[in-house]
């Protein structure tokens, strides 16, 4: 099981079409810091799990049925959009 299995979790509860949230609500999820490139650089939200191990946390939130709509490193907040809702 993945470390970021409780945001898969937190998503799917959800059910929303988009949901919106914050780098500390996704921490306080997580129940740990999310690592500096997430904080850096919106690539490591976007990549495919397939190419690079940094980029495994999208593998989670996929099998929930979302994806990353946006990501704001300014406002350190991502919006998940469903994948069956778009």
């Amino acid at each position: 099981m993945s470390k970021y299995e409780p945001l898969g979790i937190y998503l799917d509860g959800i059910g929303e079409d988009n949901i919106e949230l914050s780098f500390d609500e996704i921490e306080k999820i997580l129940q740990f810091k999310l690592p500096d490139y997430l904080h850096n650089y919106p690539a490591g939200w976007y990549g495919t799990p397939e190419a690079s191990p940094t980029h495994r946390q999208k593998a989670v939130w996929s099998k929930y049925g979302y994806k990353v709509k946006t990501v704001d490193l300014g406002s350190k907040t991502v919006i998940f959009s469903s994948n069956y809702g778009i």
